[in-house]
């Protein structure tokens, strides 16, 4: 059993049907999955349990991607949790706006589940964050 095994991932997706599918990609290997459906609800989650890792669309109702990342990175206590934009805003102005706010990753959809679980693995590993959920 490896130390991904214990960690938790934040999963931020409108999309019902993709939020069910990046849960049961993520389950599969062994990660704890807390869901959301826009910012509002994330910070509402993450007030209970801090995740390993925050994985996240940008475009979504109330709350969008890059308002959430500001809110994240706005409390001293989640400045550090990795963050993974999850979109399919794949202009190169759009991921040059997500690399200039700080973001981690940048995982376009339509994405293959291998490239997901690498870039959660890769992020979680470079943050040495592993079963430091709550």
């Amino acid at each position: 059993m490896n130390n991904e095994q214990f960690s938790s991932v934040l999963v931020v997706e409108d999309r019902e049907s993709l939020l069910i599918a990046i849960q049961s990609i993520l389950e599969a290997e062994g990660y704890t999955v807390l869901i959301a459906t826009d910012g509002v609800k994330a910070l509402q989650v993450m007030e209970e349990v801090r995740p390993d890792l925050i994985l996240s669309d940008i475009l979504m109702p109330k709350m969008d991607g890059y308002e959430l990342y500001e809110a994240v990175r706005a409390r001293p206590e989640w400045a550090s949790i990795p963050f993974i934009f999850l979109t399919a805003k794949a202009e190169r102005e759009d991921v040059s706006k997500g690399k200039d706010l700080g973001v981690e990753d940048y995982i376009i959809k339509p994405f293959e589940p291998e490239d997901l679980l690498l870039a959660v693995r890769a992020r979680l590993d470079r943050s040495g964050s592993h079963g430091s959920g709550s």
